[in-house]
């Protein structure tokens, strides 16, 4: 897990940490060192405002 122990604000440096993912395991920001990314993450799985998010910010990305 993942603990935060300051806010990212925008135009700083993400900091380097090893995520599980759907498609393995890959280290941020490392894994898209060149691209543009975004980091979206949501409160619980199966909860009616994560669906509707998603949904919402994939036709939108």
């Amino acid at each position: 897990m993942f603990l935060v122990k300051k806010l990212i604000l925008l135009g700083e440096k993400f900091p380097e940490i090893t995520v599980k993912t759907t498609h393995g395991v890959i280290k941020l920001p490392d894994h898209f060192k060149g691209k543009w990314w975004v980091l979206f993450a949501h409160p619980a799985d199966f909860t009616p405002v994560c669906t509707t998010e998603f949904v919402a910010f994939q036709k939108r990305y």
